[in-house]
């Protein structure tokens, strides 16, 4: 009988193995939540001539952003290296179905490995917008290209579930101090399940199958299939949720601009506080990230979980200002999931033409179970609400819950997202554009005057040579009796007009860059922390090779007419003291637009002093203010105009016509249509240039409204300002119109052009 047991236990446990291998690794492949490859260079096995071998490790979630790709550089022979070798890696993504056109950039870096050292581990950002298949990798030292370590075309497929890659449901990664390794994760799973059958202690990993399949975006595939089972299945999930993952903190990004692909990411209170004490430069590329835009969902805080986060955001703050809102998870409404609720409502159109099939899950009695909760999460949440309490921080969010809300129900979860806000959680709304389809506000942020055809002058200069190539050229040659000269006149005269409209074509616009600018700054000066987000357009007449420089700590996204599906040129990014745009992204005589976002630290600001009962202020902002409104601790407006840098200047009570003359200068600089643009006869004639492959009806946004950039969240602020009459930030804050903000990240230093504007919200 022991034996019996024993062989049966034996062939169980094999048995288990099995299944799992098979759920976790499909043909022989690591379980993974990320899509992606890891390369290695040479591809065989002889030992390479260059002494080096490469790793690429391209494996990330999806997600519009900077894709992290870890480069490896190692000796041949295991030893030190005797001296420094600097290789010059490029990398660029490809898509089999746009060939010669294709949009993506080639990305270059130059990386050591330094001496002594047997290997080294760097980090390539490329940007990422939509599915690569394979990767070109071209390695250079000393100018030459070494052919063992270089590939032409590599498969880094970024597998999507049903052809899904969309920009409305948020990529999310959840950073747990016990998640296994990527490279782990098949035998972690396998390693619980026998410690659990043998009664042993098991890691404590919580229980997210609840949260992935409130989280993901539904499809034809029905998740709780792949969720059944013990709590340690939503790993074996994961390669079924490609904008999804489960990381380890050891794998946060050593830049913020690795994150910018995550919509939401998620921690304990544990674990963020572990991330502040060991590794304080892991805990300020978080902040960097949310301090950009991030939304950040912080569980089981306790009680004083909202001052125990600020103490880490801020332990020096001075006259720091509470601005958290506290309230449990019933009163949440619910409405304003927006964009998800929309989606997942059996009567969407994308449900309906995709079949995605929507299933709430709950887990009760240790088993999951499809939940009789309604779609929008209505019912009654079982046992005590959540407390929950929520603050922004620069252009981000932090939502703080109290206790442990895994697994939690449809609607618990449900409504821990409607306090984000579906709008933040979806990165098309987040910023008011799209990397994948039509962006029709293209069209509201022209440089006036540049690019625009001199219709009046062609015209006029038309007009002109058809008089004196005609009756007059005619009459005075039949004067002199030369008619026959008519065939030389006649060309001759077409060729010097022609030549003469050509240049002054080129010469109206000039030959130098033309800029507009749009910028939000928000400025805690409590801290020194602050982000801007700023739409800058750029027309060159004639472009220079070098391209667009922008700070190395700036995340640039180019906001196009036609993401994708425009050819524009080969596109050139180099990482080195800068970030440098060439190629396809600064073109002459094109107007080129991007979106530029960057956090930072800075000791910039406006010093406020009270003497004898008057308000005063010194520019420290490094620029000069051409209007400023500021709110002292009492609530009470005040106004000044004209301050230049280091000068001071007396504050009086704002009047309502002061107040007024600032909002009328937003306004004039306002986003905007041509005159004469017509919308819906352009939609008609843009319609052929939909890629099949790009916005096929997999796609849920398609069947949304189009993005606007009034939804980002620079405007946002801008138009919470107005609305609250410039108040919108209380007590102890100001808004200043500036002419250049030195923070500011610009591609191209040149004078702002007409209609451009630059604002700094701040609090002091």
């Amino acid at each position: 009988m022991p034996f019996y047991h024993s062989l049966r236990h034996l062939i169980r446990q094999v048995g288990l193995g099995i299944l799992l291998l098979v759920a976790c690794c499909g043909t022989l492949r690591p379980v993974q939540a990320e899509t992606g490859e890891t390369i290695h260079l040479p591809a065989g096995r002889d030992k390479p001539v260059s002494g080096l071998y490469l790793e690429i490790d391209t494996r990330w979630i999806d997600g519009s952003g900077y894709r992290p790709i870890g480069v490896t550089i190692a000796t041949a022979n295991g030893l030190p290296a005797p001296a420094d070798r600097r290789l010059e890696i490029t990398l660029r993504p490809q898509y089999y179905n746009f060939h010669s056109r294709n949009p993506f950039p080639a990305v270059t870096q130059e990386m050591k490995l330094s001496q002594g050292k047997v290997a080294e581990k760097h980090t390539l950002l490329v940007p990422q917008q939509f599915l690569w298949n394979s990767l070109e990798v071209i390695t250079r030292e000393d100018g030459q290209r070494l052919k063992e370590l270089s590939s032409e075309s590599t498969s880094v497929i970024m597998m999507f579930v049903n052809g899904q890659f969309t920009e409305a449901y948020p990529a999310t990664i959840v950073f747990h101090r016990d998640a296994p390794k990527r490279d782990d994760r098949a035998t972690w799973v396998l390693d619980q399940a026998n410690r659990r059958d043998a009664g042993e202690e098991v890691d404590e990993i919580p229980d997210l199958r609840i949260f992935f399949n409130e989280q993901s975006l539904p499809t034809n595939q029905n998740l709780k299939s792949h969720l059944t089972g013990s709590p340690n299945q939503a790993i074996s999930a994961l390669p079924f949720l490609p904008r999804t993952d489960l990381l380890p903190l050891t794998d946060i990004p050593d830049t913020w601009q690795g994150l910018s692909s995550a919509d939401l990411i998620v921690l304990e209170r544990k674990d963020l506080e572990t991330v502040a004490r060991k590794t304080p430069e892991r805990f300020a590329v978080l902040h960097q990230w949310i301090l950009a835009g991030g939304n950040l969902l912080v569980w089981n805080a306790g009680e004083n979980g909202s001052d125990a986060v600020d103490q880490l955001l801020a332990p020096n703050a001075t006259n720091a200002i509470s601005a958290w809102k506290s309230f449990p998870t019933n009163s949440v409404n619910e409405r304003d999931l927006g964009i998800f609720d929309k989606i997942r409502h059996p009567r969407n159109r994308y449900a309906a033409t995709n079949a995605a099939n929507y299933v709430p899950l709950a887990v009760r009695k240790g088993k999951l179970i499809e939940s009789d909760d309604s779609l929008n999460g209505s019912t009654p949440i079982a046992g005590t609400p959540l407390k929950l309490a929520a603050r922004n921080e620069g252009f981000g969010k932090i939502v703080v819950v109290q206790g442990n809300p895994f697994p939690g129900t449809a609607g618990s979860w449900q409504r821990i997202f409607a306090v984000f806000h579906g709008d933040r959680l979806a990165w098309f709304q987040r910023y008011g554009m799209s990397r994948l389809r039509e962006n029709l506000g293209f069209w509201e942020f022209l440089i006036p005057g540049v690019g625009v055809a001199p219709v009046t002058t062609f015209e006029l200069l038309i007009t002109l040579f058809v008089i004196l190539i005609g009756p007059v050229n005619y009459f005075l040659l039949r004067s002199i009796g030369r008619l026959n000269f008519l065939i030389v006149t006649v060309p001759v005269g077409a060729f010097l007009v022609t030549a003469v409209l050509m240049s002054y074509a080129v010469l109206s616009d000039g030959l130098s860059t033309k800029s507009r600018i749009r910028t939000v700054t928000l400025l805690d000066q409590t801290t020194g922390r602050g982000a801007s987000w700023s739409r800058q357009a750029y027309y060159a007449g004639l472009a220079s090779t070098s391209g667009l420089t922008f700070p190395v700590d700036a995340a640039v996204y180019e906001y196009e007419q036609y993401p994708l599906t425009e050819h524009t040129g080969e596109k050139r990014m180099d990482w080195g003291e800068d970030q440098v745009l060439r190629g396809g992204y600064f073109r002459s005589r094109v107007t080129q637009q991007f979106l530029a976002i960057r956090p930072f630290q800075t000791a910039r600001r406006l010093e406020v002093s009270t003497q004898e009962g008057k308000l005063s202020v010194k520019n420290e902002l490094g620029t000069q203010v051409t209007q400023l409104i500021l709110i002292d601790q009492n609530a009470v407006q005040y106004f000044a105009k004209d301050i230049r840098p280091d000068a001071e200047s007396d504050l009086s009570v704002a009047s309502s016509d002061q107040i007024s003359e600032f909002r009328r200068t937003l306004n004039e600089k306002n986003l905007s249509i041509p005159d004469g643009f017509d919308h819906r006869t352009y939609v008609q004639r843009s319609s052929t240039r939909t890629n099949y492959y790009v916005q096929s009806s997999s796609m849920p946004e398609i069947f949304q409204r189009e993005p606007s950039f009034n939804q980002s969240l620079m405007e946002r602020e801008l138009q919470n300002q107005m609305a609250h009459s410039f108040a919108a930030l209380g007590p102890r804050s100001y808004i200043a119109i500036v002419e250049h903000f030195p923070e500011t990240p610009l591609g191209l230093k040149t004078q702002a052009g007409e209609k451009s504007i630059e604002v700094v919200m701040g609090k002091w």
